[in-house]
């Protein structure tokens, strides 16, 4: 997901389009912009599945073909350059930035993974099995829920990816797994041909890194025949925190400093990225972080300078 803004001739930003969400209106608003991305995507040999408006005003969403881990790290980096270059080719701004507006929609990076043997059988589905799912693959999502903690951390790295990732928004703010439920963190799209969707990161988090631990994750839980809990029913995004909590439901950490506390917690994290990479990143996650505390923001003088 990502989005299209201008500025404006007092250096404002605003939606490239106004135009209504999930139709071909913003598609036909930028003829020119989404041809040129997808002629320079093909040629780089990016097959893109579908591009469509989302939620937001501005707002798009392009899904890449599926492909290899270490390609598909690859396919998301040439892709977020190859968008953000053409959109100020057309004079905007190519924008994947979690939470741009707090009334607005927010932005995410949904990895869809399945599991292969040797390249043929699924791991994942097994028509015999509640909900179509196999023990292996239970297994992968309760590794994944294990490490939710430090998953979150990795793949969504910065202060502003937690004004998106929030109860009731769309995006997950519980370590939980269900089917069809986009309020949670594992989704399993359609049980009649499953495959896994991980929901909390975003693009402020380096491809190559959350991918890694999403497969660290996973295979330490097939490693240590995890057992998954029951998926979740409903909307869990609606339910309340107490009934989250009576429904043994955990939040994803509610802060980046939580989160990055719990990726450097996490020793199959930080034996997947390598000592030198997971203690310098989390050097450069939390001087962000600092760094960002110190700031004084338009909300704090209106509320607070008059006392």
């Amino acid at each position: 997901e990502a989005f299209l803004f201008r500025r404006d001739e007092f250096g404002r930003i605003a939606p490239a389009d106004l135009t209504g969400m999930y139709s071909l209106d913003r598609i036909e608003a930028h003829p020119i912009f989404f041809r040129d991305v997808a002629d320079a995507l093909e040629e780089a040999g990016i097959v893109v599945e579908q591009l469509g408006a989302e939620y937001g005003k501005g707002q798009v969403e392009i899904n890449l073909r599926h492909t290899t881990p270490l390609r598909a790290a690859d396919d998301i980096a040439v892709f977020r350059d190859t968008f953000k270059a053409i959109a100020r080719n057309h004079g905007m701004i190519g924008s994947f930035m979690p939470k741009p507006f707090e009334q607005g929609a927010g932005s995410g990076l949904h990895i869809h993974l399945s599991l292969w043997s040797h390249g043929q059988d699924d791991l994942i589905a097994d028509s015999s099995a509640p909900d179509g799912i196999s023990s292996t693959g239970l297994s992968f999502i309760a590794g994944l829920l294990d490490h939710a903690p430090a998953l979150t951390g990795l793949g969504a790295p910065t202060v502003n990816s937690y004004k998106r990732l929030l109860p009731g928004s769309w995006a997950p703010a519980h370590a939980a797994w269900g089917i069809g439920d986009r309020g949670v963190m594992i989704r399993v799209p359609d049980p009649r041909s499953p495959r896994i969707e991980i929901r909390c990161g975003d693009h402020t988090g380096q491809p190559y890194l959350f991918l890694a631990g999403i497969l660290a994750a996973g295979l330490d839980g097939i490693t240590r025949n995890l057992q998954a809990p029951p998926r979740s029913q409903g909307n869990v995004g609606r339910l309340s925190t107490s009934d989250a909590l009576a429904a043994g439901l955990r939040f994803l950490p509610r802060n980046v400093t939580e989160a990055l506390d719990a990726a450097e917690q996490d020793n199959v994290i930080a034996a997947a990225l390598g000592d030198t990479i997971h203690t310098e990143w989390l050097k450069v996650k939390r001087s962000e972080a600092a760094a960002q505390a110190l700031v004084v923001t338009d909300w704090e003088r209106s509320v607070y300078l008059d006392f």
